[in-house]
């Protein structure tokens, strides 16, 4: 059980430890990383029954393990600031980002992003927000922030274990003579993506990149653009925009990888929308997790912004759409089931 003010945890060793040193059942049971449990020993924060303990201590049935951890710093400023959270418990927090707004500080933007925010609505409590996965500055929506460095740890590694399901729903344009995917059929597009060696800030499909696998279904279509439903298998940087990008399907307002099918939309009547789009069309719709201790599973869902809806209105599309995607937000190719 952890204490929110304090960040501790207190276990009652059972019949599977008995016998087990401190540190076998605090890496096996807790799950924590060799790295916080030397930091344990160094700050004496274990006490087995009241007193303190070693970590090669041997532990039997019944004995009660309480572990305080470290205090953690940050060098991000805290900036309050409205925060939509969608979801809180003792270990994270998670945030409907809005369009515009950087995940974290960058090299020449300081202030004003989401972490800064974070810090300031966690400061009280003594924790301090580590984002488990980030998002652009343009795509609005669902963002999961841990909230102490072990957290940070078993979700890092839930999401490298695919214990984590990040769901996306964008407007893209699709081919002229294109047959799409029948609706609620899903496809992948499995390319590796690679630094761009001309420009670092972006990336491009190549043979020599990181495997990178996108799994999508089409929701509805108009003759020019399309909603469409996504789940990653990977997480590289930008994958979801250079993937679309790359079979022809750019994303609606995505300047940096929007290539020739902006001049083709041109014609269309909703050019003007579609040009003018200030940003790509795509949002963080839903996260899915499996706790990687208690096997919990937690669903989060951030509805699509009025910008995305009024795009696909002039479009011409069906608004109803996105009740569709909302009626069953949790939906997820074969085999993806939690």
């Amino acid at each position: 059980m952890s204490d929110r003010e304090h960040r501790v945890y207190e276990i009652t060793v059972g019949a599977a430890h008995d016998g087990h040193t401190v540190r076998s059942v605090l890496q096996n049971e807790l799950k924590f990383s060799r790295r916080l449990v030397r930091n344990l020993k160094l700050r004496d924060g274990v006490l087995v029954n009241g007193q303190p303990a070693r970590l090669k201590s041997v532990v039997h049935l019944g004995d009660r393990i309480h572990i305080t951890l470290p205090q953690e710093d940050t060098h991000i400023d805290a900036e309050p600031m409205a925060l939509d959270i969608r979801y809180e418990d003792d270990e994270v927090v998670v945030v409907n980002k809005p369009p515009g707004m950087l995940s974290h500080p960058s090299s020449k933007e300081r202030t004003g992003t989401l972490l800064g925010g974070l810090t300031a609505y966690l400061r009280p409590a003594g924790q301090v927000p580590h984002a488990v996965h980030r998002l652009d500055r343009d795509t609005s929506g669902l963002i999961l922030y841990a909230k102490h460095s072990h957290a940070h740890h078993l979700f890092d590694q839930a999401l490298r274990s695919g214990w984590m399901h990040r769901t996306y729903c964008a407007v893209v344009y699709h081919r002229e003579a294109f047959t799409p995917p029948r609706l609620g059929e899903w496809r992948t597009i499995d390319l590796p993506i690679a630094q761009d060696p001309n420009n670092p800030t972006k990336r491009v499909v190549a043979a020599s990149g990181q495997r990178a696998v996108t799994h999508y279904q089409m929701m509805d279509a108009t003759d020019q653009v399309a909603v469409v439903q996504v789940v990653l298998e990977t997480g590289r940087t930008h994958q979801i925009r250079v993937h679309f990008a790359a079979v022809d399907m750019p994303l609606v307002g995505d300047r940096a990888y929007g290539g020739p099918v902006w001049r083709r939309a041109a014609a269309h009547p909703a050019a003007a929308a579609f040009l003018a789009f200030p940003r790509q069309a795509l949002h963080a719709l839903q996260l899915t997790w499996k706790h990687p201790v208690t096997g919990e599973v937690r669903r989060v869902m951030a509805e699509p912004p009025e910008d995305m809806r009024t795009l696909w209105r002039e479009a011409g599309g069906d608004p109803r759409v996105w009740d569709r995607l909302l009626a069953d937000p949790f939906a997820a190719p074969p085999g993806w089931r939690l």
